[in-house]
């Protein structure tokens, strides 16, 4: 069975374990919580190393989500280190993420640009995509600066990529030039 197969068998089972409860907000938010945690080297270390016997990785877990994670959360986590998966936590809680905004419809999209923008102009890209069907019912824009790209904007939607950044323009004019001259010199 491949990886990504255990993966969304795993956040499948959570999810729906967690819509019987009507806790699914707050597993969500516990395995965010988790992803973040896991950002620590030393957390992540601890994860992968099989010489940290299982009732210390379940003791360093009580340590760090008891009473910050709804108590299914806390259950699966102990489940999977006694089945020795812990090493798979971190991929099953992104899947975990990804199945719950399939299931409700979320389309996640990138928006990267040279500075800050205002509110308002969020607000009217988030209505035109809306409306150019490209996306599902509801959106999240995570929006990222990077000043290497001049000005304009890159939106990343799934697969679909819009580049009407100013250094693709400046790329794509040089491109343009030397394909030129090496035209005219033949």
């Amino acid at each position: 069975m491949s990886l990504h197969k255990i993966y969304s068998r795993y956040a499948k089972s959570l999810i729906e374990i967690s819509q019987e409860q009507g806790v699914l907000d707050t597993t969500i938010e516990s395995a965010k919580f988790f992803l973040e945690v896991n950002k620590v080297r030393d957390f992540r270390n601890m994860l992968k190393n099989p010489v940290f016997k299982s009732e210390i990785k379940l003791n360093v877990f009580e340590a760090i989500f008891k009473g910050k994670v709804n108590e299914i959360f806390e259950k699966f986590l102990t489940l999977t280190v006694k089945k020795n998966r812990e090493i798979l936590l971190p991929e099953i809680m992104e899947e975990l993420l990804l199945q719950n905004k399939k299931m409700k419809k979320i389309t996640d999209i990138s928006l990267t640009t040279a500075a800050k923008l205002p509110e308002d102009f969020i607000a009217k890209l988030k209505e035109s995509l809306q409306k150019a069907a490209i996306t599902a019912e509801h959106l999240e824009i995570n929006t990222k600066i990077d000043k290497s790209i001049i000005g304009g904007f890159i939106i990343q939607v799934e697969d679909n990529l819009i580049d009407n950044s100013i250094i693709t323009k400046l790329r794509n004019i040089e491109k343009n030039i030397i394909d030129y001259k090496h035209i005219r010199v033949i």
